[in-house]
């Protein structure tokens, strides 16, 4: 009798342990770009809580991911994993990937063809960066804009060729961006074009409220010859155009990644990049119970940095009214609600924490 039960319920068991389930981090969207002329995909993931109905309506950050093929999915799982508990180091953000079609094309400033040693033709369709400019500015930021609850502040994250891009928008068009990550660029581009502009015009230049990371992979002498100038070129990129003229008012760091090659450099540079741009957002969480004042002077601290308003996002406000509850501080937790309600007014479940304290 019992072989016969097992032998019904085990088909039962089989779909049991093998049903499936997606796991998704994202939608893709489709739009078609006149000034590129033709169609590029973007891959978008919002918020955890953005479309949560017993949420306000929040407005976020939006970081914009070159090379989107591969760096959209670990760029959106660190922001997700960075912002899930009380220590932030950046605040939550809209993730965007850009994919590419040619990024050859889209990511170098200048037509640099080169012919290889059996006459091959190399980067023949290069220099198309000004146009690839012109698409983020006059049509995918603006449809992000229009589509999503973004605040205003952008930043541009870029690796290898993507990390030229980013220098050379950051020259070209600092406006576009606040925040600027340039990993392991390749600044040895058509006689380092980008390095040299950036020499004329960094005296000269006004980044002010523009921040900007860049990461350096391994050097080593046994690389190939172009690898190794690839690598010098950065470095004396960060180590004397980069620290020179603070009268240009840009907030810049760089980073050398001596265990990290130009292939897996974008993960821990990435991490340290936000980090970075963040600065001083990260609260003394145990001290907050006995001063909450210390929530509001930090973003405050934080929004004179870098030149624009951030607010505490309305799940940070929540988590810790309920760790400040559960140390018995109810006055603290009284008055983090109180400052939660004035940014968050239409919260439900503010409302409700209102009613219950």
């Amino acid at each position: 009798m019992i072989r016969k039960l097992l032998v019904y319920l085990a088909p039962i068991f089989v779909n049991i342990l093998f049903a499936q389930e997606p796991i998704t981090i994202g939608n893709s969207y489709k739009i078609n770009s006149s000034i590129l002329n033709e169609e590029r995909t973007i891959d978008i993931q919002l918020p955890k809580n953005y479309s949560n109905a017993d949420f306000a309506k929040g407005k976020y950050p939006v970081l914009y991911v070159l090379d989107g093929d591969f760096n959209f999915q670990f760029v959106a799982a660190l922001e997700r994993f960075d912002t899930k508990f009380l220590y932030r180091p950046h605040p939550e953000m809209i993730v965007v990937g850009i994919r590419n079609t040619d990024r050859t094309r889209d990511f170098t400033p200048t037509n640099a063809t080169i012919t290889g040693p059996n006459g091959e033709k190399r980067f023949e369709n290069s220099g198309g960066a000004d146009k690839f400019i012109q698409f983020l500015q006059d049509e995918l930021l603006p449809f992000i804009n229009s589509k999503y609850r973004t605040n205003g502040y952008n930043i541009l994250l870029g690796h290898s060729f993507g990390g030229l891009f980013t220098l050379y928008t950051l020259l070209e068009k600092p406006a576009l961006f606040q925040g600027y990550m340039a990993i392991d660029p390749s600044l040895w581009w058509d006689g380092k074009y980008v390095f040299k502009a950036a020499k004329e015009q960094w005296k000269t230049a006004n980044f002010k409220g523009k921040m900007l990371f860049v990461g350096l992979a391994f050097e080593s002498e046994e690389n190939a010859k172009d690898r190794l100038e690839h690598g010098k070129t950065i470095r004396k990129f960060c180590e004397t155009i980069l620290s020179e003229s603070p009268e240009n008012h840009l907030i810049s760091n760089w980073k050398y990644y001596p265990e990290y090659d130009h292939g897996n450099i974008p993960i821990p540079a990435t991490l340290d990049a936000l980090k970075f741009l963040f600065d001083g957002i990260q609260l003394p969480v145990k001290e907050v119970p006995q001063n909450p004042e210390l929530v509001q002077q930090t973003y405050k601290a934080l929004s004179k940095k870098l030149d624009f308003e951030f607010i505490p996002e309305e799940s940070l406000f929540y988590q810790l009214i309920q760790y400040t509850k559960s140390t018995g501080q109810s006055e603290s937790s009284k008055k983090l609600l109180k400052d939660a309600l004035q940014m968050y007014p239409e919260s439900k479940q503010l409302q409700k924490m209102n009613q219950e304290l």
